[in-house]
C-alpha cells in the first residue's frame, strides 16, 4: 500500500474547527395546532363553503430573506426560485390591485387566493405597484408582503419572489397544493 502524504488543509480545518461554539438556544417557542378553517363566500365563483383549507402547525411558514421583498418557506430551494422567475408553472390569475386602498385590496386578495387554491392553481400574480403615488412609503407594496407572511393564507404560501420585469411593482406567489 502506499502511504499518502498529510494535507496541511486537514490540519487547518481542525484548528478551525476546535474554535467553533455551539449556538445558545433560546426559548423555545410552542404552537398550539389550529383546527382547519372554513372558506366562506367566495366573491369570484359565488359558490359558498366549497371546501376546506386547512392550517398546518406551524404559526409562519414564510420568512424575509436578506432581500425584503423575497419571502421563501423551509425547503424551497434555490432552483425552485428560478423556476418560478422563468415562468414554471405557468401564472394561474393576475390580481391588479392599482388605485384600491389598503383594506379593499387586502380583502380582494384575500378572496382571490381562496379561489385560486380552491381552483388548485399554484402562481398568481399580484400587482401592487411600486408606490411612486403614495406619500412616504409605499402602502399597497408593504401592506401585500406583510399579509402574504403573516395573513391569514400566510401557510398557503411556499415562496414569493418579484415578478421579473416589473421593476418591483408585482410580485409572483408560489402556492401550496390543496
Amino acid at each position: 500500500m502506499r502511504e499518502t502524504s498529510p494535507d496541511p488543509m486537514d490540519d487547518l480545518f481542525v484548528r478551525e474547527m476546535g474554535k467553533v461554539q455551539p449556538i445558545k438556544q433560546e426559548k423555545k417557542v410552542v404552537v398550539a395546532k389550529v383546527k382547519p378553517v372554513r372558506v366562506g363566500d367566495n366573491m369570484a365563483s359565488g359558490r359558498k363553503w366549497a371546501g376546506m383549507i386547512a392550517k398546518p402547525d406551524t404559526a409562519l411558514s414564510v420568512q424575509a430573506t436578506h432581500d425584503p421583498w423575497v419571502l421563501v418557506a423551509d425547503g424551497v430551494s434555490r432552483e425552485r426560485l428560478k423556476r418560478l422567475a422563468a415562468g414554471k408553472p405557468s401564472i394561474g390569475t393576475v390580481f391588479d390591485l392599482h388605485g384600491m386602498t389598503r383594506d379593499e385590496a387586502l380583502e380582494i386578495l384575500e378572496n382571490g387566493v381562496e379561489q385560486a387554491l380552491l381552483d388548485g392553481l399554484r402562481v398568481v400574480c399580484i400587482i401592487h405597484g411600486r408606490g411612486l403615488h403614495s406619500e412616504g412609503r409605499a402602502v399597497l407594496k408593504d401592506a401585500v408582503y406583510l399579509w402574504l407572511q403573516q395573513g391569514a393564507l400566510a401557510h398557503t404560501v411556499l415562496a414569493v419572489i418579484p415578478q421579473p420585469g416589473s421593476g418591483g411593482g408585482a410580485c409572483l406567489v408560489l402556492l401550496r397544493r390543496q
